[in-house]
Protein backbone atom coordinates (compact mmCIF):
# COMPACT_ATOMS: atom_id res chain seq x y z
CA UNK A 1 0.00 0.00 0.00
CA UNK A 2 1.32 3.57 -1.04
CA UNK A 3 2.75 5.39 2.01
CA UNK A 4 0.66 8.83 1.77
CA UNK A 5 -2.27 8.87 4.34
CA UNK A 6 -5.33 7.20 2.84
CA UNK A 7 -8.86 8.82 2.89
CA UNK A 8 -12.34 6.52 2.67
CA UNK A 9 -12.28 7.82 -0.87
CA UNK A 10 -8.93 7.18 -1.85
CA UNK A 11 -9.05 3.90 -0.34
CA UNK A 12 -11.98 2.78 -2.21
CA UNK A 13 -10.69 3.55 -5.45
CA UNK A 14 -7.73 1.29 -4.14
CA UNK A 15 -9.80 -1.43 -3.43
CA UNK A 16 -11.67 -1.32 -6.61
CA UNK A 17 -7.84 -1.31 -8.27
CA UNK A 18 -6.97 -4.30 -6.39
CA UNK A 19 -10.35 -5.96 -7.08
CA UNK A 20 -9.89 -5.49 -10.91
CA UNK A 21 -5.93 -6.58 -10.30
CA UNK A 22 -7.90 -10.18 -9.00
CA UNK A 23 -10.10 -10.60 -11.69
CA UNK A 24 -7.64 -10.33 -14.02
CA UNK A 25 -5.00 -12.68 -12.00
CA UNK A 26 -7.97 -15.06 -11.92
CA UNK A 27 -8.38 -14.84 -15.77
CA UNK A 28 -5.03 -15.13 -16.27
CA UNK A 29 -4.20 -18.47 -14.47
CA UNK A 30 -2.22 -16.83 -11.64
CA UNK A 31 -0.79 -18.99 -9.44
CA UNK A 32 -1.84 -19.27 -5.70
CA UNK A 33 1.24 -17.21 -4.59
CA UNK A 34 -0.08 -14.47 -6.63
CA UNK A 35 -3.84 -15.03 -5.11
CA UNK A 36 -2.67 -15.05 -1.91
CA UNK A 37 -0.66 -12.03 -2.10
CA UNK A 38 -3.78 -9.59 -4.04
CA UNK A 39 -5.89 -10.99 -1.45
CA UNK A 40 -3.66 -9.85 1.61
CA UNK A 41 -3.56 -6.30 -0.44
CA UNK A 42 -7.30 -6.49 -0.27
CA UNK A 43 -7.79 -7.24 3.28
CA UNK A 44 -5.07 -4.96 4.61
CA UNK A 45 -7.07 -2.20 2.50
CA UNK A 46 -10.65 -2.88 3.69
CA UNK A 47 -8.80 -3.48 7.43
CA UNK A 48 -7.50 -0.03 6.74
CA UNK A 49 -10.65 1.63 5.46
CA UNK A 50 -13.14 0.07 7.94
CA UNK A 51 -11.02 1.93 10.39
CA UNK A 52 -10.63 5.71 8.79
CA UNK A 53 -15.05 4.55 8.73
CA UNK A 54 -15.12 4.16 12.26
CA UNK A 55 -13.13 7.36 13.03
CA UNK A 56 -15.27 8.80 10.48
CA UNK A 57 -18.45 8.52 12.52
CA UNK A 58 -17.26 8.01 15.90
CA UNK A 59 -18.31 10.68 18.02
CA UNK A 60 -15.92 13.23 18.82
CA UNK A 61 -14.95 13.38 22.83
CA UNK A 62 -13.81 16.70 23.72
CA UNK A 63 -10.79 17.37 25.66
CA UNK A 64 -11.65 18.78 29.57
Amino acid sequence: MDVFQHTVESLTQEISRIVAERQELRAAGASADELEANRRRLAAAQAQLSLLLIERHLPQTEAA
